[in-house]
């Protein structure tokens, strides 16, 4: 019996609470359940499932055997990847996640030169915000993902940071805070860090990333986060920021591309303490692959 059927078997009588339930949903007989039950009992030496006011549930030991199970699948699936990659002459896949916003600027450097060096093996990049990335990597969905410390849930996964570079103001015209003798150049924010307050923001999600640094580090500060629009990228924040709807923050590699815009300032307000975190995302409880873990390498050496 193959192992998606263990695990589908369990997880239905877990479900019902009842064999007999779980055997009518699985179209199965109930003699048939119960006997795949003796019998795996009698091969790995435990008890599955105990019986409390008509309830049958799974004992702690059966939990154990169904989490090791789910990891025995997973390896099984990575196997079969690998080895059909082999046997269609690539040495391996690696499934890469990571925000549109961050793809350009953070790939270029990176995968075209290892490409060069690994001819055999196959990069697949699936784009997506990244909670959704963090949810596919803990699910062995994703062998990586490139994305922004903090994570949404650091009990899922785990990061290796790739560098770090510094967050800057992007105020329009519009705003209360707009000088034009600040234009074409970075500015040091001389006011009262209070006035931000008032000041409408387009941020990135909350939750991770950018966007939850600078919530962190307005929340340090003592000052109330007045986040009008959320965004999935920057270059998006940006391009409402520049149509009137509100200031936001950027990462150091797009000030240049703004620093002759007449149409906006951009501010410096912490050198120290305000920058962004960029890391590569693995799950905590699946090895990487050897393939992976060359791309990895190659993250932390060519940045």
């Amino acid at each position: 019996m193959q192992t998606f059927q263990k695990i589908l078997y369990l997880e239905t009588i877990e479900k019902h609470n009842s064999i007999t339930s779980a055997a009518k949903e699985l179209f199965l007989s109930q003699p048939y359940l119960s006997k795949f039950i003796k019998q795996t009992e009698e091969d790995i030496g435990i008890t599955l499932f105990e019986s409390n006011y008509h309830r049958t549930q799974l004992t702690y030991g059966g939990k154990r055997y169904l989490y090791y199970l789910k990891k025995i699948e997973e390896v099984e699936k990575q196997m079969t990847r690998e080895l059909f990659l082999i046997g269609n002459n690539h040495k391996g896949e690696i499934i890469l996640g990571i925000n549109p916003g961050l793809a350009s600027s953070l790939l270029g450097n990176v995968i075209p030169q290892f490409k060069k060096e690994h001819e055999g093996f196959h990069i697949k990049l699936i784009e997506n915000n990244q909670n959704v990335s963090e949810q596919m990597v803990a699910k062995g969905e994703l062998d990586l993902a490139v994305g922004m410390s903090p994570v949404c849930d650091d009990s899922k996964v785990s990061y290796s940071t790739i560098q770090k570079e510094e967050l800057f103001l992007f105020v329009p015209k519009d705003s209360a805070l707009f000088d034009v003798t600040n234009c074409g150049q970075i500015s040091p924010f001389k006011q009262s860090l209070s006035l931000l307050e008032n000041e409408p923001l387009i941020l990135t999600p909350l939750e991770y990333g950018m966007g939850k640094t600078v919530a962190r580090y307005y929340q340090k500060q003592h000052i109330k986060l007045n986040q009008v629009i959320t965004t999935s990228t920057s270059p998006t924040a940006i391009n409402l920021s520049l149509s009137g709807m509100g200031a936001t923050f950027i990462p150091e590699r797009l000030v240049s591309s703004y620093l002759d815009n007449k149409n906006c300032n951009i501010f410096r307000i912490d050198r120290l303490n305000l920058f962004a975190e960029y890391i590569l995302i693995y799950s905590k409880d699946t090895s990487l692959s050897g393939p992976s873990i060359q791309l990895y390498n190659a993250f932390l050496k060519h940045h």
